[in-house]
């Protein structure tokens, strides 16, 4: 149960995540306003001006004429491009920088692009109208055609773009200006945080199984503490690529490197998920004729007259994991905290010899050596007044996480 919990927490993040740097890249038209006496013409004038002769120049902006000429589609009482031109106009004339603080409909300001300081244009998905409805005029990429709406005698200017991998770098993933709207860039995350939600819900309000009211367990909090720890290391890991790159699939191409390095740091976290769930599932009940130990793998009876001696154990974390941690300090990123504690930390553990040769573990401590179960010395004084021998020298094993025989 206690595996199966942090599996369903886990995977939901994992899945959530994933969806939530989805960028389904879309073909989409933006629509502008456009001045054909300025907008284009006046700054190829100024930049040509000290390159060219006036001659060369002027016969240079006939040229961008026609072509604008020949690009222009005349549009003819359509309420939809006379909607959109004077919601344009109205945000021509604001100052604001701010896209929250412009004086127009939710609806519209939905469709501005996601940039700081947003430009005044709007975003459509083709299949969207008015748009849709002149789909072919626009067959490539940054194709671009001019509306004329002949009730106002004014232009809107609606381009094409095809959207690639070509479009993500590294460190500031989609960089494509005027970068879309989220909900056409990543337009599953509302689904993501959904399904994060129902993951913690369960791992909520997923009952807990006890074996004994009577049984010694580690107290809740440090089991949250423990899961929450374990959270961290892989939502950090395992997230940080896919900020990095700019998207869940980008992260495989233009952040491969990044994502390699970094998901093989994460799996120490996935690997602590089983570590967390026999920490959460690990109860003891000393009984009359011997130990009933409770982990996520099943219940087990061990019997004192099967015991062969005990002795004080302790638990350090193997030396390539310390040295791992160390690498993951001295890359700069603020992790020296959790090298010096992977280094120093320690379980304390009661080790049982059992007469079939295996070894039995129950730990008592957490990794800063603090008593984690309370009750545990009746253990020890009933397998002294038994007669099971009791070794006074430590014991000093290197193990990924806690065991409970081997």
């Amino acid at each position: 149960m206690e595996l199966l919990r942090r599996i369903i927490l886990f995977s939901s993040f994992v899945v959530g995540i994933m969806l939530f740097m989805y960028a389904k890249l879309e073909r989409v038209v933006i629509v502008e306003l456009f001045d054909p006496s300025g907008d284009g013409l006046s700054v190829y004038s100024k930049i040509a001006h000290s390159l060219i002769s006036p001659e060369e120049q002027k016969s240079q902006i006939e040229r961008i004429k026609s072509e604008i000429k020949a690009k222009t589609v005349t549009i003819v009482a359509e309420e939809e491009w006379i909607e959109i031109y004077r919601v344009l106009k109205k945000l021509q004339n604001q100052r604001s920088l701010s896209a929250k603080k412009w004086d127009i409909p939710e609806h519209w300001k939905r469709r501005l692009p996601s940039d700081q300081y947003p430009s005044k244009v709007f975003f459509f998905k083709t299949t969207e109208t008015p748009v849709n409805r002149i789909s072919n005029y626009l067959r490539h990429d940054n194709d671009q055609i001019y509306l004329y709406l002949a009730s106002l005698n004014a232009y809107l200017k609606v381009g094409y773009r095809i959207y690639s991998d070509d479009d993500f770098h590294l460190g500031s993933g989609f960089s494509n200006l005027p970068r879309p709207p989220t909900w056409i860039l990543y337009p599953y995350r509302g689904y993501s945080l959904l399904i994060f939600f129902i993951g913690l819900l369960t791992y909520i309000f997923l009952p807990y199984r006890t074996i004994s009211k009577d049984a010694l367990r580690y107290a809740r909090w440090r089991v949250i503490a423990g899961d929450f720890a374990v959270f961290i290391l892989i939502a950090v890991f395992f997230s940080l690529p896919l900020f990095i790159a700019g998207g869940s699939v980008q992260a495989f191409t233009v952040g491969a490197p990044i994502t390699v390095v970094m998901w093989l740091i994460s799996l120490l976290g996935f690997y602590s998920i089983k570590i967390s769930s026999w920490y959460a599932s690990y109860q003891i009940l000393p009984m009359d004729d011997g130990i009933k130990i409770a982990t996520y793998k099943g219940i087990n009876l061990f019997r004192y007259d099967e015991m062969e001696y005990f002795q004080p154990v302790i638990f350090k974390p193997p030396k390539w994991l310390i040295i791992l941690a160390w690498l993951a300090a001295l890359s700069g990123r603020g992790y020296a905290g959790r090298a010096i504690l992977t280094t120093v930390s320690e379980t304390g553990s009661i080790g049982i010899r059992l007469k079939n040769g295996r070894d039995l573990f129950i730990v008592v401590t957490d990794q800063m050596g603090t008593t984690a179960i309370k009750g545990f010395e009746s253990i020890i004084e009933r397998m002294r007044s038994l007669g099971v021998k009791e070794l006074d020298d430590v014991r000093e094993i290197r193990s990924m996480g806690f065991e409970g025989i081997r």
